[in-house]
């Protein structure tokens, strides 16, 4: 098993799409493109408990939050060929702005993730890993969505922060049993998201502040 811990302090800020280009292009005059992964689709299987617990952490603003989610970085479309897929069930804590990730990478295939994900066997039980990165969820956990979104990560020469501006953000694919809704969904907002050693806002972002909220 390979795992990757690391913590830091996350700020996120959302934007609406009109604006991408704008912001995007004020990152592209500020920062240097991410040298390994500058551009890349995201999709995570996220899971959370029957009643929504980790969700509730969320929309209540709680001191401490956690995500478990199945992450891949390929852009997978049906098809009649079947291959491997490197995946990485991760779990994400946010104590108020300090966050703290472990992961474990697990191979899938890609016909199980991207027919029926949320009946596949497989994916239904990586939960019982969780165990394995420290993780102890208080009921029992089940796939509720899929989402999709475009990257673009850039990295800040002067503080080491790392920058990612996410769009192009879809609801895929949603378990009917728990979570009512007809996909895709679009969200009609990108988010502009800061890993490092910073609480505030970069003062190489205060031109473009007025179009992000926190």
């Amino acid at each position: 098993m390979n795992t990757d811990a690391f913590q830091n302090i996350e700020q996120k800020y959302i934007f609406v799409v009109q604006q991408k280009e704008m912001i995007l292009d004020w990152l592209e005059y500020c920062y240097l493109r991410d040298p390994a992964y500058h551009f890349g689709t995201i999709s995570s299987i996220y899971y959370d408990t029957p009643t929504l617990s980790l969700y509730d952490e969320k929309l209540n603003s709680d001191y401490l939050k956690s995500k478990v989610r199945l992450r891949w970085y390929e852009n997978l479309q049906e098809s009649d060929q079947a291959f491997d897929v490197k995946c990485y069930l991760e779990i994400k804590r946010k104590y108020g702005t300090v966050r703290q990730k472990e992961r474990m990478e697990v191979v899938l295939s890609s016909k199980k993730l991207v027919i029926d994900p949320f009946s596949d066997e497989e994916i239904l039980s990586l939960p019982a890993r969780v165990y394995e990165l420290g993780y102890f969820p208080t009921g029992i956990l089940v796939p509720m969505l899929l989402i999709q979104y475009n990257r673009y990560r850039f990295v800040d020469a002067q503080s080491g922060s790392r920058i990612a501006l996410d769009t192009e953000i879809c609801c895929t694919h949603v378990n009917a049993t728990y979570v009512p809704g007809l996909p895709p969904v679009y969200l009609g907002a990108g988010v502009l998201e800061i890993k490092g050693k910073h609480r505030q806002l970069l003062s190489s972002l205060h031109p473009i502040h007025v179009h992000l909220t926190k």
